[in-house]
């Protein structure tokens, strides 16, 4: 039977074969653009969905010093992980569902890196949204998703092919389904495709509207 969901569990317990090269490259940029845009916030109190097992920690607490950290994400595995090799007094671990969460919080900036592929058309908007409920106005929203450029579309088919794909409920976005929801809660203030992790993923910076 073929699977249509990815087992996070697996992915946590053995990450896929790239993953360290890809999240290099990422983590880079994505802590570039915190950089760049860290004068518009009032504070920083940075949030991750989707970032159980955080890559992307390490290097935010190196360059970036948040006063405070929260993680939400659903996989307790993954957040079991990062307890377990991260003793930071100003990280917050969350297990929520992101499409069903009430939480009492306002951060100064919100980040996704491959979290809002895995749903379907309207989850995805909704999974959008969550970034924005959380975020204060005025707050700074990243997000990075895979694109189905041709690059994107030759790896992924090799990877299935050799039986090494485990995302399979990934669904790359085109640029013209998530643009029009991020503009219903602020101003694109950057943007660009990440080519060199053949996996294509296309990053957003959003202002939120005051």
């Amino acid at each position: 039977m073929k699977r249509t969901e990815t087992d996070w569990n697996a992915y946590y317990s053995s990450p896929y074969p790239t993953a360290m090269f890809s999240r290099r490259i990422t983590g880079h940029i994505l802590v570039r653009y915190i950089q760049k845009y860290r004068r518009l916030l009032e504070d920083t109190v940075i949030a991750e969905l989707g970032g159980a097992d955080s890559c992307f920690y390490p290097e935010i607490r190196r360059k970036i010093a948040p006063r405070v950290y929260h993680i939400l994400d659903k996989n307790q595995l993954g957040l079991d992980r990062f307890s377990q090799q991260n003793h930071d007094s100003t990280v917050i671990l969350h297990q929520v569902d992101l499409l069903d969460f009430s939480l009492n919080l306002q951060v100064d900036l919100v980040f996704s890196v491959g979290l809002i592929e895995h749903f379907g058309v309207v989850d995805t908007r909704s999974a959008i949204k969550a970034h924005f409920d959380i975020l204060k106005p005025g707050g700074i929203c990243i997000l990075s998703f895979p694109t189905p450029t041709l690059l994107y579309r030759i790896a992924r088919r090799a990877s299935e092919i050799s039986g090494m794909w485990i995302f399979h409920d990934e669904r790359p976005l085109e640029h013209r389904e998530v643009f029009p929801t991020v503009c219903q809660f602020g101003a694109v203030l950057d943007k660009t495709i990440i080519w060199p992790i053949i996996l294509t993923q296309e990053m957003l910076v959003i202002q939120k509207a005051i």
